[in-house]
């Protein structure tokens, strides 16, 4: 499952307050997030996250959640999506809106690493 780890002190309450809708488009792509919705226990995040391309539209959600050493953003785990490249370059620009936003945070363990 694509992820990446951003190690570092921060809480998931303080990214859902900060954070900003992605929008960019190149050369015939669009990634975009629609919306966000947090958790009553503002420990999760869900991203409601599009990807338009000549081949048509994927639909999906991004999920950013707390664990002990910083955060994870991954794919919703139920929720079946194709893994296509523009798919995992979503959360890559996710991460790296999180890195802008919070300097603390560093990449961790990822196996998107060529996304950076």
């Amino acid at each position: 499952m694509p992820h990446v780890v951003l190690n570092g002190k921060t809480s998931i309450g303080e990214i859902f307050e900060r954070f900003e809708p992605l929008f960019i488009r190149r050369e015939g792509i669009i990634l975009k997030t629609v919306d966000f919705f947090i958790n009553r226990e503002k420990n999760a995040i869900l991203i409601d996250s599009l990807v338009v391309t000549s081949g048509g539209n994927t639909v999906f959600l991004a999920y950013i959640s707390g664990r002990g050493d910083g955060v994870v953003i991954r794919l919703f785990p139920k929720m079946a999506v194709e893994k296509t490249e523009y798919v995992k370059r979503t959360l890559v620009e996710l991460a790296k809106q999180l890195l802008t936003k919070f300097p603390d945070l560093k990449v961790g363990d990822t196996n998107l690493g060529d996304y950076f």
